[in-house]
């Protein structure tokens, strides 16, 4: 029998074979064609000296997660500042991605054919689909996607532990955070819980303010989302809706957008649905 050693070999051996073959046959985009120079920094290879893939999942500092991402464009510090206290009081280990602005006319007008996306919109979606590109890159074998302006539930760490509990192994996407109210009002949770955080298939996962991403999940999005015709939130549903990626959410959402300011990539979206949390972070902090 091989050793746990021996195992944790062959299984990251496995996993980058897995990834250059799937590469392969990744049709070549204007994606592919970003300059990363900026980006250099949070695309760190593994090293002999990286924890392994069980130490890292045992922290609750990065919620049963490899990683924990925070996009943020560096003209919101505002954000930064209240991301930083709730971060803190949560205790939790993030990696700050700069956002793509909207104002980059450099890399977005390579994607002028998109007519049903404004800048915004497409900077949004560039921004997640770079850390798709860093998910694989690092070898994670999922990672949390949070933005900027989210409040979280103070015991999240407590959610999340029930929640791993329920998770298939073969998920892809996982929405902690949602709006516009479709998830679980229609089907029954998969395991009928006394939890008040329950776990169900996703229908229309509205939002991308806080959500997380197996391997598995990323290597098919890199080749699903590789070109641009409507606002990634539209295209993740539309995916899932065909069955092309096995997603969950968790109902009530543990993750919310505050509506306490403008949102960077739907101004004057009132339509959205503004969620409130049960024992929210922001407000313990006296930021709400």
């Amino acid at each position: 029998m091989p050793t746990t050693k021996q195992r944790a070999f062959l299984r990251v051996i496995f996993i980058t074979i897995l990834i250059i073959v799937l590469l392969m046959f990744i049709p070549r985009s204007s994606f592919l064609d970003i300059n990363y120079d900026k980006y250099k920094e949070h695309l760190k290879p593994l090293n002999e000296t990286t924890e392994t893939t069980e130490t890292i999942k045992s922290l609750n500092s990065t919620l049963g997660f490899d990683h924990i991402y925070v996009v943020n464009l560096e003209t919101r510090p505002d954000r930064r500042i209240k991301m930083d206290a709730m971060i803190n009081a949560l205790n939790l280990k993030v990696e700050y991605f700069p956002a793509i602005s909207k104002d980059n006319h450099k890399i977005l007008d390579r994607f002028n054919n998109s007519t049903y996306m404004n800048s915004t919109h497409k900077a949004c979606y560039v921004s997640h689909y770079m850390i798709y590109s860093s998910i694989i890159y690092n070898r994670y074998d999922s990672a949390l996607i949070l933005e900027d302006d989210v409040d979280i539930e103070l015991n999240i760490t407590s959610i999340m532990t029930h929640i791993h509990s329920l998770l298939p192994s073969d998920w892809d996407l996982l929405y902690i955070g949602h709006c516009m109210g479709w998830e679980g009002y229609f089907d029954q949770p998969l395991f009928d819980t006394s939890e008040t955080f329950k776990l169900y298939p996703s229908k229309k996962p509205y939002c991308t303010h806080g959500y997380a991403v197996s391997a598995a999940g990323a290597l098919k999005l890199i080749k699903l989302l590789a070109e641009l015709y409507i606002p990634l939130d539209l295209q993740l549903i539309s995916k899932i809706e065909e069955g092309v990626l096995k997603s969950y959410s968790v109902n009530p959402a543990a993750i919310i957008q505050t509506n306490d300011n403008p949102s960077d990539v739907s101004p004057g979206a009132e339509f959205l649905e503004h969620k409130t949390l049960i024992d929210s972070t922001l407000r313990s902090l006296g930021l709400r």
